[in-house]
């Protein structure tokens, strides 16, 4: 799947090439804020036959981002980006797992459909990046013990929105398939985990300048 987001990328910058430059006397510069939904986290969070899937584990995550984007022509623009989102811990067989936090940086493109400046735009969105994991304890019986260290690992997403602009403001849905790298183990080989893919649903405003 690395791969096929890769060759995405690669298409997305070939298809930028080809479309005329912005106009002359326009800012390339915008900037986008959002907040998001995370419906479910999938596979295993831990090791073993009753080891509890993400969605045991925590609650539906929600996170805040914002974006700088600079747009190379008409329908091709780059992006770098900053979230947080938070997971509310839940209990599993008796064992209390704490928040799962994540900070996701990483750098983007946005390929639109349409050349137009006013309206409905839809596009399409590719990022590649890293996300800073927060530490997780859990707890049982009154013990507690850490289950996940903190680390930074490897993230990327892939997904479609539509926006309506006017002058220099624009509201914003998108939807997108993510993919984020195991955390790091603490309690091996217990809390070895899966990788993990969700369908972040995104909510924003974009501000032209």
């Amino acid at each position: 799947m690395k791969k096929e987001i890769c060759t995405l990328m690669v298409v997305l910058f070939g298809l930028g090439i080809w479309v005329s430059p912005l106009h002359a006397g326009e800012s390339p510069f915008s900037l986008r804020l959002s907040g998001y939904g995370v419906p479910s986290l999938s596979g295993d969070a831990g090791e073993g036959d009753n080891a509890p899937g993400y969605d045991d584990a925590f609650d539906m995550g929600l996170g805040l981002s914002v974006e700088g984007v600079y747009r190379l022509n008409e329908k091709f623009s780059l992006l770098l980006g900053l979230g947080y989102e938070s997971h509310s811990g839940e209990t599993y067989n008796d064992i209390s797992f704490d928040d799962f936090k994540a900070m996701p940086v990483y750098v983007g493109a946005i390929y639109q459909f349409t050349a137009a400046r006013s309206g409905w735009i839809p596009y399409l969105r590719g990022d590649v990046g890293m996300v800073s994991l927060d530490s997780v304890d859990i707890s049982y019986l009154g013990t507690s013990i850490e289950y996940w260290d903190s680390s930074w690992e490897p993230m990327f997403d892939f997904g479609v929105g539509a926006e309506y602009r006017r002058n220099s403001l624009g509201f914003f849905l998108e939807i997108k398939a993510r993919y984020m790298d195991s955390p790091s183990a603490s309690l091996r080989p217990f809390s070895d985990s899966d990788a993990n893919w969700s369908l972040p649903l995104s909510v924003g405003v974009s501000i032209y300048f």
